[in-house]
């Protein structure tokens, strides 16, 4: 009986850990990612068949612990992801990630890397994304005519149409920039001007147009209307301000007054707020740039007083371009500090907007206010990276031998 009793309570046991174990799984939160070794990971690769996903990461990187809050522990994520591949994310600064990351060339974090059971690269795609476009490169890993490693097969074998071309630039733009511009120029020299007004046309103006003075910006510019009837006004209204943009940055380095107002006056007649808005943030750059402190301060104090009252960020960011363009003038650093003192009044718990208030006051030698913002920057980096901590504890730690 003793022998009987042992039994059943060992079967018992082992009953409830199957049990508790099958909840543990099912009550897991997001995409399971395993932590063992590389060479284990791609064991279990070849034993069911799956790729590996890699999520390369580094403890510092925002967009990566974005990911991780947002997109990883998202359900749709999860059930796509854990049925499909084996999920595996390493720091590439700690362990084997140096070696990796040099093995596959992960330049910049995050990168997603998805690769077999031999270890080679089937697809990879860079940065923060939104869930539709994460769960689509997962797709794209699983499809031989839309992974990265197969349209750089097709290239490099020859098979070089527009279709092939625009998809193979349009992932290189994720991955590798250089050579995405140089597969993006091969695209751009066959399209004709009937090409031009095809979809796949107005797809490629649309990722690859960015100054009007070359053969794309020519044909958009000369065509806008055309476009405006047969796609979307709103993505051709984006498509114009880009171009512009463009334009008046280019002036603005030339100097070139006459020629930088005459193509800014759309901007400032207008009333759309946010046009305004990019007009008025392009007239202060060029008054930094002609070192125009006069007209910097009143075009500013316009904006603070109007369509700017409430954008932190965009002072904020006037405010560093400022501190950073007129480093040492006091007349320029004076309205910085205005536009920082504002932006911290509308948003004082962004992180940003208090370290770049220290800074100005630490340059303008107001050590109390300049201590006290510095505090408050140090106080929220540490909700960010440990980058953004160091950072913050160096700028309070010079703050605080400030004679």
């Amino acid at each position: 009986m003793k022998k009987i009793f042992l039994l059943s309570t060992l079967s018992v046991s082992l009953s409830l850990g199957w049990c508790t174990t099958t909840q543990a799984q099912q009550n897991e939160v997001g995409i399971v990612f395993r932590k063992d070794a590389f060479a284990d990971v791609l064991k279990e690769s070849a034993r069911t068949g799956k790729l590996v996903f890699i999520d390369c990461y580094t403890s510092w990187c925002a967009p990566c612990k974005w990911m991780e809050k947002n997109v990883f522990v998202n359900d749709t994520a999860a059930t796509y992801y854990n049925a499909t591949f084996i999920n595996y994310k390493i720091d590439m600064e700690k362990g084997e990630g140096p070696a990796l990351r040099e093995r596959y060339n992960v330049q910049v974090f995050p990168t997603y890397l998805f690769i077999n059971s031999k270890g080679e690269l089937v697809h990879k795609a860079t940065s923060r994304m939104e869930l539709p476009e994460f769960i689509d490169e997962g797709k794209k890993a699983l499809d031989p005519a839309r992974s990265l490693a197969s349209m750089e097969k097709a290239f490099n074998s020859g098979r070089r149409s527009k279709e092939n071309l625009l998809a193979y630039a349009l992932a290189l733009q994720k991955t590798d920039r250089n050579k995405a511009d140089t597969v993006s120029k091969m695209l751009i020299a066959q399209l004709t001007d009937a090409d031009l007004q095809t979809p796949l046309g107005w797809q490629t103006i649309q990722a690859f147009c960015w100054d009007e003075n070359e053969k794309l910006g020519k044909y958009f510019t000369a065509h806008v209307k055309d476009y405006t009837k047969k796609y979307d006004a709103a993505a051709v209204n984006k498509m114009q301000e880009r171009l512009l943009s463009t334009t008046l940055y280019g002036l603005i380095r030339k100097k070139d007054s006459t020629a930088f107002y005459a193509r800014l006056s759309p901007w400032l007649n207008t009333t759309d707020a946010g046009l305004q808005k990019k007009a008025l943030m392009m007239e202060a750059e060029f008054y930094l740039t002609t070192s125009d402190v006069k007209n910097f301060v009143k075009v500013t104090d316009k904006g603070l007083a109007g369509v700017m009252q409430q954008d932190d960020a965009g002072l904020s960011f006037l405010a560093r371009r400022c501190q950073y363009q007129a480093a040492g003038d006091k007349q320029f650093l004076q309205q910085a500090y205005k536009l920082a003192k504002r932006a911290a009044v509308i948003a004082p718990r962004e992180y940003s907007n208090q370290g770049t208030l220290a800074k100005i006051c630490q340059e303008l030698g107001n050590k109390p206010e300049a201590l006290e913002a510095a505090e408050a920057a140090y106080q929220l980096s540490l909700l960010e990276t440990s980058k953004i901590q160091k950072i913050a504890q160096k700028e309070l730690d010079e703050i605080k031998e400030m004679k």
